[in-house]
């Protein structure tokens, strides 16, 4: 049986174009299951069911759920937020990789990304090109806030104000990596 609460939040949630992840980010800065993914997959056909008729359809990912509008090409998802996330983790994987840093300073609970990396990914060669040319914000923060944060693609660490890939977005990260490779 669905729980109506959880259920409004949800579906406010995915309206606004946020993803729900399998996982979220504890008080104390540790991964635990997200009730909201957990309401989703044990009541998985009444929400299939409620998306539907509203002209949507429930993506439903291995550690991720999120909606689509129904007449969508399921094979082209290159909208313009789809490519802005792509490009705000390609200058993030850039800026791990310039460090010499590990991914698990993206992935893992005791890792993350401050604001003075982000300063430092703006200075970046070539980076400040890309923010004009895909006409992003030019504070790069802001639109990683924007875009990857607000979106649940990536994750807020209580303690700080420090940013994590949530499940989406180590997806999301694993599926460029692939494209690129």
């Amino acid at each position: 049986m669905y729980n109506g609460q959880l259920s409004q939040y949800i579906f406010n949630q995915l309206m606004n174009g946020r993803v729900i992840n399998r996982h979220k980010l504890s008080n104390s800065g540790q991964f635990v299951n997200d009730e909201n993914y957990d309401e989703i997959v044990f009541n998985l056909a009444d929400y299939r069911r409620q998306y539907e008729m509203c002209g949507y359809e429930l993506v439903c990912c291995s550690d991720y759920l999120y909606i689509r509008e129904k007449t969508a090409d399921s094979s082209d998802l290159k909208t313009d937020l789809a490519m802005k996330a792509c490009l705000l983790l390609l200058i993030i994987t850039k800026y791990i990789n310039e460090q010499n840093y590990s991914f698990t300073k993206l992935t893992e609970s005791n890792g993350g990304i401050t604001h003075a990396d982000i300063e430092i990914m703006q200075e970046m060669p070539d980076v400040q090109e890309l923010i004009e040319k895909a006409k992003l914000n030019t504070n790069l923060h802001t639109e990683i806030k924007n875009v990857l944060v607000n979106r649940h693609i990536m994750l807020v660490k209580p303690s700080s104000s420090t940013y994590i890939l949530s499940n989406a977005g180590r997806a999301f990260l694993d599926m460029l990596i692939k494209n690129f490779n």
